[in-house]
């Protein structure tokens, strides 16, 4: 049985279905390229989410000794990180969702974002000592965070709090960082700058979009997210600095099948592509089961052996059906790359309809993820 079970170790390896490969020498060169960018500011690297679909414990290990802290969303994230030894500075974005999770706010040493009237409360009557605590204002989001006309009164509740044994925080969120020339911007950043200078207070602002758009209000620390892992966030923002991240992630599946198909016949359920000439088809293992989108239409890239072939025919929950005419180098086995390296994610968003943090987040368990690098 020993033996059966390394072959069958080896094995899965080397012929899984779907496998997610990803890269630390990827994942350090993005965070490089974001410090050059951020002018001395502080990073505040954002692992929420399962670290964008990249594993929050993988990720969260590779990071935590070369910024300042980690942002998570909820406290099951942060319990996961503190349970698998990672003791850098961890902050709590959307706050506590109860007045019990602060003893666990508490216990694991987290910094707590408040950000609405009901955490001052809970604060007041919370007796345990408590880390740096982040003061959230609502420039413009409709979101979470405080108005700025409350921002005074909050600050004065939370200095005359003892169990406050850490500093004091500001932190803000663009609305329309993803769209630089908006109108928008200018008014929230004059906002938030104003609050700045008034209280004198360590500040963040921007997430992966602002960093490359307004170096000028990263003040003290910045929240990348997204550009971590080797994706800008829209088109319209990182138009030259993102041609220096490097996907994070590859997704890899194979061939499984190769078969020849004869004018006016259908591929996939509901026959959604009928072939308009002969044509040469191929099935992939892998489907919106695996986190690629039903949604994505004909069309879509897969890179097979360095060559373009697009998807044709609907996603099926395990499979998916690509055109290999004119890629005649291509043989069942042979691994196929859905996106990362050599084919960026946003070819794939570009037929989804959804966006590139989702098909990220979207990836699923029985996708095996394996690390280059330590």
């Amino acid at each position: 049985m020993k033996v059966l079970g390394q072959q069958i170790q080896d094995s899965g390896l080397r012929y899984r279905r779907a496998i997610a490969h990803l890269s630390t020498d990827a994942l350090l060169s993005n965070l490089s390229v974001i410090q050059s960018m951020a002018r001395g500011a502080q990073i505040i690297a954002m692992v929420k989410a399962n670290a964008y679909g990249h594993g929050i414990r993988s990720v969260s290990q590779r990071l935590s000794q070369h910024v300042f802290a980690l942002g998570v969303a909820s406290i099951d994230e942060a319990i996961a990180l503190r349970a698998h030894g990672i003791h850098t500075k961890i902050i709590l974005m959307e706050g506590v969702i109860c007045p019990e999770d602060l003893r666990l706010v508490s216990a694991l040493a987290l910094d707590l974002v408040i950000h609405e009237a009901s955490h001052l409360k809970w604060l007041a009557a919370h007796q345990l000592p408590l880390n740096d605590v982040w003061v959230k204002v609502d420039i413009g989001m409709g979101r979470l965070g405080f108005f700025p006309s409350e921002l005074s009164s909050v600050l004065a509740h939370c200095r005359q709090l003892p169990q406050i044994k850490g500093k004091l925080r500001l932190m803000g969120h663009l609305s329309h960082a993803d769209s630089p020339k908006h109108d928008h911007n200018s008014h929230q950043r004059a906002v938030f700058d104003q609050l700045v200078q008034q209280f004198d207070m360590p500040s963040s602002l921007c997430n992966s979009a602002a960093i490359s758009a307004f170096p000028e209000s990263h003040y003290d620390f910045v929240r990348p997210g997204i550009s971590l892992y080797g994706a800008a966030p829209s088109d319209a923002s990182w138009s030259e600095s993102s041609t220096a991240l490097k996907p994070v992630m590859t997704v890899k599946s194979r061939l499984i099948s190769i078969k020849n198909y004869q004018p006016g016949q259908g591929i996939g359920y509901g026959h959604d592509f009928v072939c308009p000439t002969a044509m040469r088809v191929g099935t992939i293992s892998f489907g919106y089961g695996d986190g690629y989108p039903r949604s994505v239409r004909s069309g879509a890239p897969v890179l097979v052996n360095e060559t373009l072939c697009p998807l044709v025919g609907r996603i099926s929950m395990d499979m998916m059906t690509i055109d290999l005419t004119h890629c005649p180098s291509a043989t069942v086995g042979l691994e196929v790359v859905l996106w990362g390296d050599g084919l960026p994610i946003t070819s794939v968003e570009r037929f989804s309809g959804i966006s590139r943090y989702e098909l990220f987040t979207n990836v699923q368990n029985r996708v095996k993820f394996i690390w280059d690098g330590v």
